[in-house]
């Protein structure tokens, strides 16, 4: 019975010791990113087929956000509605202008439409977006 304690304890200390040393490392190793590239992905189909050159919906939206513009860049899926939400997420000064009726209150540009897709980022279920989908159909 003295041994299985002594494995026990050994085994904890170990896994308590190996649990702080990568927490260390993986603050070492953080990679910051851009919360605009989430914006983006939401509001782009998630079709994920290529169509616009990029290897699926992520990459177009890293690839957006990295030009700081939407010049030379096309959704086929989505087409001009989807890009016109994506200039606004990349230009929220344009926003603005372009969109008085969404100014509500004090929060000056505050579009609700982004907000929603923000909030179903937030969500577990915004990784699965077609199972809910289909599930939602049955």
């Amino acid at each position: 019975m003295n041994l299985i304690l002594i494995s026990m304890g050994v085994l904890g200390v170990t896994a308590l010791v190996a649990a702080i040393l990568l927490y260390f490392v993986s603050q070492f190793f953080k990679v910051e990113e851009d919360p605009r590239i989430d914006l983006v992905q939401a509001v782009l189909p998630g079709a994920n087929c290529g169509g616009c050159g990029f290897a699926g919906c992520r990459n177009f939206a890293e690839a957006c956000v990295k030009a700081g513009s939407t010049e030379g860049l096309a959704c086929p899926v989505g087409g001009d509605p989807t890009m016109d939400e994506v200039k606004k997420i990349l230009t929220p000064a344009a926003a603005e202008e372009a969109a008085p009726a969404a100014q509500t209150g004090d929060k000056k540009g505050f579009d609700p439409a982004i907000a929603e897709k923000i909030k179903a980022l937030a969500t577990p279920r915004a990784a699965f977006p077609l199972n809910i989908a289909m599930a939602q159909n049955k």
